[in-house]
């Protein structure tokens, strides 16, 4: 039962994502990530500062909450991109082997099963490599030319989306030349302009902006790191953990030699 209502919470917890009210959950001004965040960011720094200090890992090892972001929307991209694109393509593969093997002879049942789930993997295979690559690099580019020039301004506006929408379009369909480019920057503005203007009001009816966001979602990772490596700690130093302590009490038998002559 208590599986069951950790598995209840963590859905709602998907729908509702503020659902829990922890403390350190809560985007407030005054809690201590957000003067974290204060305290990150030095008062006079200019934009080409700011950019280079985004390409810096830190004296742990990470990246920064700017690269990170863009990071985890590529990789996002990819993911997505690779399972629409294998999905369309096994069908694909799979109407076009129903049909040219409609009068084929197979040795038997069997073999005509392995070869049509070769066919399948096979397509799926290619369409998620297709596809993922694509929309990987799309997402990457789009969220860091946001990202670089919001960095660079100290600031996020409607600019920024609409010219990473309207270079990233046009990037994409530089093989169909000049023609393909001016169309594919003009629909990219567009749907960067809308992408911005959604996003811009969201953030300005939950009181916050992009580089909270950003940080907030970094600092967050970073505990979550933290905690897995100290419970890890915690697991390595305890020479009898609990659950070998309870084996131990449970299958423990007293052998006495006493009987033995």
């Amino acid at each position: 039962m208590n599986f069951l209502w950790k598995g209840r919470r963590f859905l709602i917890a998907g729908i509702l994502p503020t659902f829990d009210g922890s403390s350190d959950d809560i985007i407030d001004k005054e809690s201590k990530t957000y003067k974290a965040f204060l305290a990150s960011k030095p008062p006079e720094e200019t934009g080409l500062e700011r950019l280079k200090q985004m390409f810096t890992i830190d004296e742990f090892g990470s990246i920064s909450s700017e690269l990170n972001s863009v990071y985890q929307a590529g990789f996002l991209g990819f993911l997505v991109g690779a399972i629409y694109g294998g999905v369309t393509q096994s069908r694909v593969g799979y109407m076009n082997f129903m049909e040219n093997n409609e009068a084929t002879a197979f040795k038997s049942h069997f073999d005509a099963k392995k070869k049509l789930q070769d066919q399948f993997t096979v397509n799926f295979a290619k369409g998620g490599f297709k596809w993922g690559w694509r929309v990987g690099l799309f997402t990457t580019s789009y969220l860091g030319i946001i990202t670089c020039i919001s960095v660079y301004r100290g600031k996020s506006s409607i600019y920024e989306y609409l010219a990473a929408g309207s270079i990233t379009g046009s990037l994409y369909k530089m093989n169909l030349g000049l023609r393909g480019m001016a169309a594919g920057g003009i629909i990219g503005g567009f749907l960067g302009g809308v992408g911005g203007v959604t996003s811009l009001l969201l953030m300005k009816a939950s009181g916050t902006s992009m580089e909270e966001v950003r940080y907030w979602q970094y600092k967050w990772r970073l505990d979550r790191d933290e905690n897995i490596q100290l419970a890890f700690k915690k697991l390595t130093e305890d020479e009898t953990p609990e659950l070998f302590k309870v084996h131990d009490e449970k299958t423990a038998e007293q052998v006495s030699l006493d009987s033995i002559k």
